[in-house]
């Protein structure tokens, strides 16, 4: 894969293209004609929900928001319209208790994780290195594996992390091509000096790394973050032990897109928690042929998707035991 075979990420690859299988709900009948329900998406999501948990009836007693805050050297060049410091705000304020991430966690009885991938001590500037060595990334990836350590029934992920965004348009970008410019738009409300600024980045960290990026993973360590590279983790981990996830906004499924892009059925586990306003958002759910479940047009992550979709999601678990 990385042309090294002792490479640490090899072992990663291995691990998502040898993932248990998920019996997904079929569109159709033995027949060939259309399965129809009178409960619509919420009969669908139930079944996800079951085949994703390798049982007959899903269950949403114990779930879990995952939340992983990484530090970026690319965040000096402006990219951002927070401040330096507020990574590690928010941080304090989501351990105090004190974020709308907290207050919707309580009230979905979910387990809110919060998770600093060594804030004191950014990736690397993108646009002249490599933001993680190997071993580095593979190592954040192992890290992310911990989210289920508690075994929930399903798992939510979102991060935080000023520059974070920029990171995941860079993977986005190597990933799918086209336009800087269209990747880094966030959405209403950023001043076009920062969306400059973050197109900037990638034009120079996609001709540095030029001719280095012919594998999902590379293209993760070389220009992403660590809260993206332990995502991957999580999305991994989980399947292998049975668990849902849920996506929150662009980075997670940025973090989703780099495991679909080694293979596409080992995301069958994920599904996209909410829709923001960011078109290259919406683009990248497309390609995964995911279709969110909620489109609130909000415009900023920290795992409120995911939090705002488990009642839904309780609700399709419901509708699937009372009516199996």
């Amino acid at each position: 894969m990385t042309g090294n075979p002792a490479s640490p990420l090899d072992d990663v690859q291995d691990l998502i293209l040898n993932q248990p299988v998920v019996d997904l709900p079929r569109d159709f009948n033995p027949d060939g004609s259309v399965r129809m329900s009178k409960y619509g998406r919420l009969d669908r999501l139930g079944e996800w929900m079951a085949a994703c948990q390798r049982s007959d009836k899903p269950k949403l007693e114990n779930s879990t928001l995952a939340l992983f805050a990484g530090a970026h050297g690319l965040a000096k060049y402006g990219v951002s319209v927070s401040r330096d410091d507020a990574t590690q705000a928010r941080v304090k304020a989501l351990q105090e208790g004190k974020m709308v991430s907290n207050g919707l966690a309580a009230q979905s009885n979910a387990t809110l994780r919060v998770f600093e991938l060594a804030l004191e001590v950014p990736t690397k500037d993108i646009s002249t290195e490599p933001a993680m060595s190997e071993q580095e990334c593979a190592s954040t990836i192992a890290f992310g594996m911990e989210a289920v350590a508690e075994n929930p029934d399903c798992l939510a992920i979102g991060v935080l992390g000023v520059g974070g965004g920029t990171a995941a348009a860079a993977v986005a970008c190597a990933l799918y091509g086209g336009d800087a410019q269209y990747w880094v738009r966030a959405g209403q409300g950023v001043p076009e000096e920062v969306n400059l600024a973050r197109a900037g980045v990638l034009y120079r960290a996609l001709q540095t790394h030029r001719g280095h990026l012919n594998d999902p993973l590379r293209c993760l360590q070389r220009l992403g973050g660590r809260e993206l590279a332990a995502c991957v983790g999580a999305i991994i981990a989980a399947r292998h032990q049975g668990i849902p996830v849920i996506l929150d906004g662009f980075a997670t499924a940025v973090a989703a897109g780099v495991v679909h892009a080694i293979h596409p059925r080992a995301i069958d586990h994920v599904i996209a928690g909410q829709a923001t306003d960011r078109p290259a958002h919406q683009a990248i759910l497309e390609r995964m042929d995911l279709e969110p479940l909620l489109d609130l047009k909000l415009q900023l992550g920290e795992g409120m998707g995911g939090l705002l979709a488990l009642p839904l999601i309780q609700a399709a678990c419901t509708v699937a035991n009372a009516s199996g």
